[in-house]
């Protein structure tokens, strides 16, 4: 009985550490972090057609609510149409005027982000 705890033992022991450097040395999936300063991190350059706008009325800072219906086109991928809703400055609302071009920054993973490029607005998520 001795002499088979003496061999099955030390074939245990080397069994752990095998199986532990090769779970420890198999990569983990971490949780990906999806947060709104993420994608605004991970956001690419884009541009886009406004295909409607709906604008508020101008608050305290000088700031309307602008609801859009936008054609994005972002590099590497067809055109598609994403609504968005930003605050954007009295002087820049021209800008956002049905019609109108505008550069943007789009979120790859979730394309349905669409943010601004510039100072001139501020994105509501």
């Amino acid at each position: 009985m001795i002499d088979i705890v003496a061999f099955a033992l030390p074939i245990l022991t080397i069994g752990f550490f095998v199986w532990f450097f090769l779970r420890m040395r198999k990569p983990h999936k971490k949780a990906v972090k999806d947060d709104p300063a993420t994608r605004r991190d991970r956001a690419v350059w884009a541009w886009a057609k406004v295909l409607s706008s709906k604008q508020g009325a101008v608050n305290s800072y000088q700031m309307a609510r602008v609801e859009m219906q936008l054609e994005v086109h972002m590099p590497g991928s067809p055109a598609y149409q994403a609504k968005t809703t930003w605050l954007v400055e009295q002087d820049a609302l021209p800008a956002v005027e049905v019609g109108k071009e505008i550069t943007l920054k789009v979120d790859p993973q979730g394309p349905q982000y669409v943010y601004p490029n510039g100072t001139w607005a501020k994105s509501l998520e």
